[in-house]
Formats: C-alpha cells, sequence, structure tokens
C-alpha cells in the first residue's frame, strides 16, 4: 500500500518502498532494467520490522509480537500497512514512517547506519503530535511528508481508511503542521483538509470515503498545493417506485434468499462438527476435503444465491461501493504564510 518512489540505497536508482497487509515495509530496488521482485526491510538484527501482527510465512498464520515495542511500553494489535522512507533526523540517510491500520499511529523507525548502509533499529518510536501520540481518525491508509505551508518544514500528511466495508463513518485526509526544526520535527493538531465522510452520497459517487490515499501537486498552476485523493466512495442508488407486484416479488426473493443461506449454513456446521478438535494441520486438510465433497451440493445454491441478489437488487438496490479518483483544488493559497 502507498507505494513511494525514492533512492532507498542511494545508488542513482529509484526504488519502491510501500507497506502492504503482511505487516512489514517493503522495497522493490531499481535498475537500469527496471524493478526487482519486492522484498522485506530488514533492521540491523536482520529482523522484519513490523508493529505487533503479522503474516508469519513459515508458520503460514497470523502471528504477533512485542520485541519491537517502544522502550517502556506493551502495545498490542498494532498492524503496519502503509510505510513512508524521509530522513526525520536530516543526517544524510533515510529513516522510515510507519503507519498502524489499526490504532491510527505513526511510528519511527530510526536509520542507525547511513545513506546507501542502512542499519535500521530494532524498535519503534511513536511519532507525537501536540505532546500525545499521534492518532488518526480513522486509522491510517497511507503517509507523507509534503510541506503543506510553504515554510521550508516537511509537514506529516495522512489518509485514513475508514469504515471500508460497511456503514460506519469514512476517512479523511489530515497534516499536522511541523513546529520544529530541520532535523528535529514537531508536529502540532492536524489540520483537516479532506473531512471524514458521513458515506451519505445517493445517486452516484460524489466522494472518497474509505481508503484515502493522497497525494500532492500544484494542479493548476496558482502557486499552492492541491490534492489528489483516490479511494472508495460508498453511495446508494435512488430507489424505484415499486407497483404492488414488485413489492410482492421483494418479499419472494427475500425468503428465497434467506432459505438458501440457511441451506450453506447447515453444509458449514457439518464441517464446523468434523474438524472440531483437530491440530491445525488436520484442520486445514479435512476442511478441504470435505468442502470438496461438498461442491456439488454447493454449487447450486451459490448460483441460486447470485441469481436472486441480482433480481433482488434491480427492485430494492444496494448500497455500491465504487473506486475512484478526486481532484480538491487548494482555495486557500495564503493559509500560514
Amino acid at each position: 500500500m502507498s507505494p513511494q518512489f525514492v533512492d532507498f540505497n542511494s545508488d542513482g536508482h529509484l526504488d519502491i518502498v510501500a507497506g502492504i497487509f503482511d505487516g512489514s515495509p517493503h522495497v522493490a530496488w531499481g535498475s537500469d532494467k527496471g524493478w526487482k521482485q519486492p522484498e522485506q526491510i530488514l533492521d540491523r538484527a536482520d529482523a522484519r520490522i513490523v508493529l505487533n501482527n503479522f503474516w508469519n510465512f513459515d508458520a503460514k498464520k497470523w502471528d504477533t509480537t512485542n520485541r519491537c515495542d517502544p522502550v517502556g511500553q506493551t502495545l498490542s494489535g498494532e498492524l503496519l500497512t502503509s510505510a513512508f522512507a524521509w530522513d526525520w533526523d536530516a543526517d544524510g540517510d533515510l529513516d522510515l514512517l510507519l503507519g498502524d491500520h489499526t490504532g491510527g499511529h505513526v511510528y519511527l523507525r530510526m536509520n542507525e547506519g547511513a545513506a546507501g548502509a542502512s542499519l535500521f533499529a530494532t524498535q519503534n518510536v511513536p511519532v507525537q503530535a501536540a505532546g500525545a501520540a499521534l492518532t488518526v481518525s480513522g486509522t491510517v491508509a497511507t503517509l507523507c511528508m509534503v510541506d503543506w505551508n510553504r515554510d521550508g518544514l516537511m509537514d506529516l500528511a495522512c489518509g485514513s481508511m475508514g469504515d471500508a466495508y460497511g456503514s460506519g463513518k469514512g476517512g479523511g485526509v489530515f497534516v499536522y503542521l511541523n513546529t520544529g526544526t530541520t532535523g528535529a520535527p514537531v508536529f502540532g493538531l492536524p489540520l483537516v483538509l479532506v473531512a471524514p465522510s458521513e458515506k451519505a452520497s445517493v445517486g452516484a459517487a460524489e466522494r472518497p470515503d474509505s481508503g484515502l490515499y493522497m497525494d500532492f501537486g500544484d494542479h493548476d498552476g496558482d502557486g499552492d498545493l492541491d490534492i489528489v485523493v483516490g479511494g472508495y466512495s460508498h453511495w446508494t442508488p435512488k430507489s424505484p417506485v415499486l407497483t404492488s407486484a414488485q413489492k410482492s416479488r421483494v418479499a419472494e426473493l427475500e425468503a428465497q434468499a434467506s432459505s438458501l443461506r440457511a441451506q450453506l449454513s447447515a453444509l458449514d456446521v457439518v464441517i464446523e462438527n468434523a474438524i472440531k478438535g483437530l491440530d491445525e494441520a488436520a484442520t486445514e486438510t479435512k476442511y478441504q476435503e470435505l468442502h470438496a465433497a461438498q461442491s456439488e451440493k454447493r454449487e447450486p445454491i451459490m448460483e441460486k444465491i447470485t441469481a436472486t441478489g441480482n433480481e433482488l437488487g434491480k427492485l430494492v438496490p444496494k448500497p455500491q461501493r465504487t473506486s475512484c479518483v478526486w481532484l480538491y483544488e487548494n482555495k486557500t493559497p495564503s493559509i500560514s504564510r
């Protein structure tokens, strides 16, 4: 998520740095022939850089650790999904900012090496805003550094995830102005650039509601920074006025859908009872075996569920989720000058 083009190893080629949902930052090294396959960025002890939660590729399951927790703190549930390389302390090498998808925090992983010879610290440091742990409303989807108010200091911009699937509050875009100095950033309370969404669009996709990814540039050439935001729009088509016959058909379809879901649940119960008490390896084997054995029963049920849902959706439109990109023009060029 949130890929960044940056010369991460100072060899003259642009690399790609990104956090992904396995809980680690990755880099795809650039060369004259293009980019290599991504690999995990490791710390000075050759261990994965993580927060708490991560996908364990050896055990093939989600795992957790506290080995990277800040000094004197014990955290739980934090998941790294975004990363941004930036020279935090102005010592000539790139440090890493790490975004937390679970709690909305941002952490710093210091580079204790040198440009082209990174040695990242083994513990995370919480980034603060207004004297407290920085917490992004809606949790972090992406982050970057940008001189938003053009004072020569880089500010921290964060796009938030929000509720990506349900009806809960959506995400926004925030910038934390840097009031410190070069090499010693100090952030204040966030400016709201794109307000968190209430997901109230009807009839069309009107704005980014969840998973907000932003970038900055002077789109209209007027001397200030505009914002390009990608994300999901949650919207509901306008409902048609139904006839009595159509209302009756809606009731029939809803009853059919409920019956079909109950049939699937009954098949799931058979599998759940069969794997109860088995170890992890035996559970996976037995699950796959029974699921395959049920395929002749499951497939027609799933086909009917799809057909029923399609017909019902034309009569009673369901909420939609559409990915789009929006341009926000900056109408306040004199901000914080």
